[in-house]
């Protein structure tokens, strides 16, 4: 009987038979030979030119006429957002339109409490924007934005991160200069 770190004792039979399948097995594979003719070899199948597949193309960004409407656009949501009064949690704004639409930022609650969202947006007809945090059971909140007037809306938050995220109807629709924004005021 062998206990761990203990000798095991091993039958000299057990050995024999390993000793013979281990030769049996050289043997077999002593009788296999490769023989070559010596005569030339077919020359390689001809390959075609690689491919050459082409780069990933960045989207070309507005024409400069747009960007001068989304500046001034961004001075009038500014005008909008500044209307938000109080400690400012989080606030972002970004194109409402075009390829790379929209805007996402995370910031931080440091006290539970009713805070007020303020959103607008301008040379859209409407944006949603979403606020969401992890630590609320009720799920994200959606505010749609008629761009009219600014939103205002009071959220209670806990403490913790918040994200939010601005969508609109129709994301592949061309640029206009169109801009939406908003400012978490809190307590």
């Amino acid at each position: 009987m062998s206990r761990r770190g203990g000798t095991k004792t091993i039958r000299p039979g057990a050995v024999l038979t390993g000793a013979v399948l281990l030769c049996l097995a050289a043997g077999s594979l002593a009788g296999c030979t490769y023989e070559d003719d010596g005569g030339e070899r077919p020359p390689a199948a001809q390959s075609s030119a690689p491919t050459i597949r082409p780069g990933r193309t960045i989207p070309a960004g507005p024409p400069p006429d747009v960007l001068a409407a989304q500046q001034r656009n961004e001075t009038e949501l500014e005008r909008l957002l500044a209307g938000a009064t109080g400690p400012v949690v989080l606030t972002d704004s970004g194109p409402a339109d075009g390829n790379g639409v929209g805007f996402q930022k995370a910031g931080r609650v440091k006290t539970a409490g009713d805070y007020q969202v303020t959103a607008a947006c301008v040379g859209v007809e409407a944006a949603q924007i979403i606020i969401s945090q992890d630590e609320t059971p009720a799920g994200p909140t959606s505010i749609v934005v008629d761009c009219t007037a600014p939103t205002s809306r009071t959220v209670s938050l806990l403490p913790g991160y918040i994200k939010v995220a601005l969508t609109r109807k129709n994301p592949t629709g061309p640029w206009t200069g169109a801009v939406a924004g908003i400012r978490i005021t809190g307590p």
